[in-house]
């Protein structure tokens, strides 16, 4: 772990420690055990489709590879998400063992690595109506809040960082070819052929439909994850409203931009869960509750997922333990 992503992390778990003394410890644990473990049973379930819409919106944005199914994309996508929840400190994370779930043939690493990296662009871009509809529905909802500012400055920056690589095409492009040379210095077995970074790159971008499929889904993923906000806080016994949820959730999604540099955002979506539920009156150990359950459901699905993955995919675990090893 570099220490630099170690002492964001550390300053990031101590904010929360904070946050939850503040909230009231005993609160918290409180809240949280009104869930129960079917009412996390109920949340991880109801994730899976929203995984699922994400694994084809990652087949989309590598231009529907005709070699590799759907169904492999959106197992892929499970583990890539898993890594990141599980192994938030590994080198690459979850975007190496996504690739590798993808298949293990030499020219997976190029059409991987690639169709992730313009999926990552369609996701982020994707995020931006998001954010404005919470905004918006939050202006509508109390219009004499302050953290409408706050969120339309984390809407400008995510807007930036997703014109970034939009603009910079060429740069983008020469930018994947460092990475696979990179990674195929670590696992040679999977170096891609010359140009075939270029070539998948150059195929992706030329499906302007699939491409428009693919932030057509990762925009219905963003707003579902409002019905999601909606069913956790009303598990935990919070009277929102969908339209109170969207503003929750979607403030979280937004003020988590700057959160990038933080392994798993620590600290900050408890910060902005904290921020986005006192616009509607909601304690802020009830706040917290709804965030640390939503760590344990994606705890709780990544854990089973990379589980399966390794009971099923001898060569998955060489990768896991490779990629986790300290650079």
């Amino acid at each position: 772990m570099r220490r630099g992503t170690a002492f964001a992390f550390t300053l990031g778990v101590a904010a929360a420690a904070v946050a939850t003394v503040y909230a009231g410890a005993g609160a918290v644990a409180r809240a949280l055990a009104s869930l129960h473990v079917a009412g996390l049973l109920i949340l991880a379930v109801l994730h899976v489709p929203v995984g699922i819409a994400l694994g084809i919106a990652w087949w989309f944005a590598s231009g529907r590879d005709p070699q590799i199914s759907r169904v492999r994309f959106c197992w892929a996508r499970f583990i890539r998400d898993a890594a990141a929840e599980v192994l938030p400190f590994a080198q690459l994370g979850g975007f190496v063992l996504g690739v590798r779930a993808l298949g293990s043939g030499r020219s997976v690493l190029a059409r991987g690595a690639v169709s992730m990296s313009v999926d990552l662009v369609m996701e982020l871009t994707a995020k931006l109506p998001y954010v404005a509809a919470a905004l918006a529905t939050l202006l509508l909802l109390a219009p004499d809040t302050r953290l409408a500012q706050p969120l339309a400055v984390a809407l400008l920056v995510t807007c930036a960082a997703a014109a970034i690589p939009l603009l910079a095409r060429t740069r983008l492009g020469t930018t994947l070819e460092r990475i696979a040379r990179a990674i195929s210095r670590r696992w040679p077995a999977a170096a891609a052929p010359e140009g075939d970074v270029g070539a998948a790159f150059d195929r992706a971008l030329a499906h302007r439909a699939a491409l428009l499929s693919s932030f057509a889904l990762h925009v219905c993923c963003w707003f579902l994850g409002a019905l999601e906000a909606w069913v956790l806080l009303r598990l935990l016994g919070a009277p929102v409203t969908l339209l109170q949820a969207l503003a929750i959730d979607g403030t979280v999604a937004g003020l988590r931009t700057f959160g990038f540099l933080v392994p798993a955002a620590a600290g900050v979506q408890e910060a902005s869960y904290l921020i986005g539920a006192s616009v509607f009156g909601i304690p802020p150990a009830l706040a917290l509750a709804a965030s640390f359950a939503r760590r344990a459901r994606d705890l709780t699905l990544g854990a089973a997922t990379l589980a399966l993955a390794v009971a099923t995919d001898r060569g998955l675990l060489p990768a896991l333990k490779t990629d986790t090893r300290s650079p």
